[in-house]
Order: structure tokens, then sequence, then C-alpha cells
């Protein structure tokens, strides 16, 4: 039997160098029982990181928070030529970005890196958040 971790393919780190420079990390906060100071980490090829922030976990983050961008674009489109044509584009993205909190899909510091993406792509503004 081989104990051996699998070895990252040149693929997977192309993919990891899509995540933009701005994307939020987000560690995730955990405990250990116990009288003795401990430290939460996890490992991946050698390096040590906080959970959450290895980079197959930031990549699966930024997946996540890309598509619900590029669905977010189409409903705010879709919203500004229907039922919100009467509101502003900022006040569209202000109403989805709450929206998007209150599911607890992402944290809020990705939820306002979605709203934001969803700006650029439909070249609306972007809110300061």
């Amino acid at each position: 039997m081989n104990n051996q971790e699998p070895k990252t393919t040149t693929t997977e780190i192309g993919q990891y160098d899509q995540i933009p420079a701005d994307f939020p990390m987000t560690a995730l906060l955990g405990a250990i029982s116990g009288a003795q100071a401990k430290l939460l980490l996890t490992e991946y090829e050698g390096k040590f990181y906080s959970p959450g922030t290895s980079p197959p976990e930031r990549f699966q983050r930024w997946d996540i928070c890309e598509d619900l961008a590029r669905q977010f674009s189409e409903k705010c489109l879709e919203s500004k030529a229907s039922k919100r044509a009467h509101m502003s584009e900022t006040e569209i993205l202000q109403q989805y970005y709450a929206r998007l909190l209150k599911t607890d899909w992402v944290s809020d510091a990705e939820g306002a890196w979605v709203i934001n993406r969803v700006s650029a792509i439909i070249s609306w503004p972007k809110l300061a958040l």
C-alpha cells in the first residue's frame, strides 16, 4: 500500500494561477480541545496552510464564486431589462448583494468580491463595499 499523497499535475497548477490576486483568502477557524496550545494547519505539497487557504481549497472557493458572479450577471441584466428597469444599476447590485449574504453560500468578503466581479463582467459601476 502506498501512503504518499498524489502529486499536483501541471493542469492543476495552471488552474490555481487563474485565481485573481484580489480574491479574498478566507481562513476557516477551528479549535482543538486540550490543555496545550494547538495550531490547526492543512498540509499541501509539503507546505502548511491555515485551513481553507491551500491552493486547492482557494481554487474551489474561487470557482464557486466565479460561477455565482456569472449567474448574477445574467440575472442583473434580466432585472434591468424588465421588473427593475426603474432602478439604477447600483441599486440592483446592492439588492443582489444583500440577498447573496443572506444565503450563507459565501463569506462577507467573498460576497463583496462576487458583486464587484458582477459589475466588472457587465460593465456596471463598482459598489463601495
